[in-house]
Parts: C-alpha cells; structure tokens; sequence
C-alpha cells in the first residue's frame, strides 16, 4: 500500500482532493476507482499507480483527514478559547440543500459501517474520532486556563460535544431531519453559555437565530 511518504506534495495533495470530490458526489458504496480517476486532473494510470484499490486510496484518504477540523482552527484569527469553541460547532451544521457535505457526511458514516468488520478502518477511525475530541478538549482547557471556562474535565466535555454533533448529522443525513445539526449546534451554544463559561456572556449569533429559518 502507498503511504503519504510515498505519494508526495502536488501529488498526494491532488489524489485526495479528488477523493473526496468523488465521495461527496457518489458517496461510499457506489464509489469506484474511475469516480476519483474523474476528479483527477492528472493520468488514471499515475492514480493506479500509487494506489491498487479503492481501499487502499480510501485508507489514506481517512489518514489525510485526521485532524482535518483542528488544522483549520489552527489557520483561523480566531483566538480566544470560547470564539474556537463555536467555531467548532458551527463547522458541523448542514444545511437543507447542501448536498456534497450531506453525501460526504453520509459517506464518513459508511467508512464508520466498514470499521465493524474491517481493522485497518477501525484503528485509522479510531484515530481521526480521538483526534477530534482532543481538538476540542484542547479548547475547552485553554478556556480553563484562561478564566474562561469552568473547572470541568476537558477530555470528557470533549468527547460529549463531539459525539452530540456526530449523532445530530448522522441523525439528519439518514432519516432526513432538516435542521438537526442545527440544533444541536444551537442547543450546545447554550450549554456553553449555562454550564461552561464562567461569566455572563450570550451565546453564539448563530444561536439566537430561528432554528426553522
């Protein structure tokens, strides 16, 4: 199999941007190797190269993403513990009519499917769901440290705020329910704001906002 070592720069860049091009429109099950070879803007034959199988690409591709959401909190202005805090929510929510991040979301959940029965994608899954919790475990006890935030166990609060939006977008992706990332983002805005920060600060914009607009 082909690692990141490998495959280099332009390249490995390229391949899994086509990756997951192919899987916000396609999907997981139907996704075949022609699919991403679509979205490639280099030769199929130098995609085959580095890659045998589609779950050989998709392997590395869960490996690119690992981290995804806390890399661009790092690139974001935003600094201050409970501003990161929101920013994270709100990069969850989707909206009706976004339908390349309801497909992408619904494919991350077939790969979450294949993790029951397939290793490889349950230790690099494993990784990308622990990562995610430490990003916000990591703000959360920035906020500590900075009077921002209560004393809580970061690592729990962590891991309570990322699977509530996993579940709100698993929820909305496969029964259909319109908003409910939504309000998931909205109902932990409001969490933050009565069992998190320590003074009396409104919660996000976004939050009070009509949930059904």
């Amino acid at each position: 199999m082909a690692s990141e070592v490998d495959v280099q720069g332009d390249t490995h860049d390229a391949i899994m941007g086509a990756t997951y091009h192919a899987l916000c429109k396609h999907g997981y099950a139907h996704l075949t190797m022609q699919d991403i070879a679509d979205e490639f803007d280099k030769s199929r034959s130098l995609l085959h190269y580095h890659y045998d199988t589609k779950e050989e690409l998709l392997l590395a591709f869960v490996d690119n993403i690992v981290g995804w959401i806390g890399d661009r909190l790092a690139e974001s202005e935003t600094e201050e513990p409970l501003e990161r805090l929101e920013e994270f929510i709100d990069r969850f929510v989707i909206e009706p009519g976004e339908e390349d991040r309801e497909t992408f979301a619904l494919a991350l959940l077939e790969l979450r499917v294949q993790a029951v029965h397939n290793e490889e994608f349950r230790e690099k899954l494993s990784v990308h769901y622990e990562k995610n919790v430490e990003t916000v475990a990591d703000i959360v006890a920035d906020g500590i440290d900075e009077g921002v935030f209560r004393e809580v166990d970061p690592e729990a609060t962590g891991e309570a705020i990322y699977t509530a939006l996993v579940g709100a977008r698993m929820y909305q992706v496969t029964l259909g329910a319109e908003h409910a990332s939504r309000r998931m983002r909205d109902q932990l805005a409001a969490f933050v704001v009565d069992d998190l920060i320590t003074d009396g600060r409104e919660p996000a914009a976004y939050a009070r906002d009509d949930p059904e607009n």
